[in-house]
């Protein structure tokens, strides 16, 4: 493990704060790229300090989650390119044009995309060699000096990259400021662009344009949920009587990816009062323990409905949530009105829970630890 001292934090922050600020744009693809690397870090690193590697197969997928809602038009619904806000200060960035052509063939669907391979696997090598070519090696060129801490800047390198050691520890403790620096510089790019300026009014919030919310369509989950919890709230455990809600586990505003494994029903009453906050660790442990035993339902399900999922990936996330709601002494929900401060149990379960999947057969025994609450 290698240790990341306080100030190689600081040290950190401070270089992406003058890569965003002092950093030549002429495309968005850097914010994009930086932003890729944060939610990678989350989605495959820990806390270990460690290097991470990286595929170039990995960041173009991000880049086309990030852009796929982006290539709409303007407070349109359809997909005309004239008024498809401008990603290039010259040019239409061609991710873009990419990314556009297929939401058309996949009317507008981002999991119709990803289920039909025909469309899916062109588009992500195309976006990939455009990510190995442009933005991977000028990310961290500030003036006319490459500043390399994030990984070995090497023009024309292969397939992947590694992030340095501490560099994924530092993308997951800050991911939220970072993601918010990211955000900000994007939006002032993209106003920055002249032949945007027409399209973009006074009020017109763009930052939710960009990279508002684009849930899925919680419905399909809706009666799948309610057989495999036998008609009960996940948290209450008390009988679920009409629809219930189909709620994000790991609340959207934590991290803002939709993964089958994610979702749960739970009555409306129970999803209101939990709102933002993480579940405490009694519902952890169901949530775990339910992945488990219905690993093939699950699986199984998610494919029928070419519903986007990844246990592996799902896990960390949920793992990492718990980990900055530790390291900010956040409070989590037991059930109605009742909170307290997260305990330290959560680490026993993230412990037990391998990576890989399924995960049952990892966990192992009961190592006789109780959950910090009951309720």
């Amino acid at each position: 493990m290698s240790r990341v001292t306080p100030e190689q934090q600081i040290q950190f922050l401070v270089r992406i704060q003058r890569l965003l600020g002092e950093g030549r744009f002429v495309a968005s693809y850097k914010f994009a790229l930086l932003q890729a690397l944060a939610d990678l870090a989350v989605e495959k690193g820990d806390d270990s300090g460690d290097p991470l590697r990286l595929t170039v197969t990995d960041i173009a997928e991000k880049f086309i989650q990030y852009y796929w809602r982006q290539t709409l038009p303007l407070g349109a619904a359809g997909l005309d390119e004239a008024t498809v806000l401008r990603q290039n200060t010259g040019r239409q960035a061609a991710v873009i044009n990419l990314v556009a052509r297929t939401s058309r063939l996949a009317d507008g669907s981002l999991v119709r995309a990803r289920a039909a391979p025909d469309l899916w696997n062109p588009l992500v090598s195309r976006v990939a060699e455009v990510v190995r070519v442009m933005p991977l090696w000028k990310l961290q060129t500030v003036g006319d000096k490459v500043y390399d801490f994030l990984y070995p800047n090497t023009e024309g390198a292969g397939s992947e990259i590694e992030l340095r050691s501490g560099v994924a520890f530092c993308l997951r403790k800050f991911h939220a400021l970072i993601q918010d620096l990211i955000q900000g510089g994007w939006v002032r790019f993209i106003r920055s662009i002249r032949t945007n300026q027409a399209l973009l009014g006074d009020n017109l919030d763009l930052r939710d344009f960009l990279f508002g919310s684009e849930r899925e369509n919680l419905e399909v989950y809706r009666r799948f949920l309610k057989d495999i919890q036998a008609g009960e709230c996940f948290y209450c455990r008390e009988r679920v009587r009409g629809t219930g809600d189909v709620d994000h586990f790991i609340p959207w505003v934590k991290y803002p990816v939709d993964l089958g494994h994610n979702f749960v029903l739970a009555h409306s009453s129970c999803n209101r009062h939990k709102r933002d906050y993480l579940a405490a660790e009694n519902h952890l442990q169901n949530w775990f323990e339910r992945n488990d035993r219905f690993y093939t339902d699950l699986s199984q399900f998610f494919r029928e409905k070419s519903i986007h999922h990844d246990l592996s990936s799902s896990s960390q996330i949920t793992c990492w949530a718990y980990e900055q709601a530790a390291d900010a002494n956040a409070p989590v929900w037991i059930l109605g009105n009742r909170t307290r401060e997260i305990g330290t149990y959560w680490r026993n379960l993230c412990g037990h829970a391998a990576v890989d999947v399924p995960v049952a057969a990892d966990r192992g025994e009961d190592d006789g630890q109780e959950p910090d609450d009951h309720s």
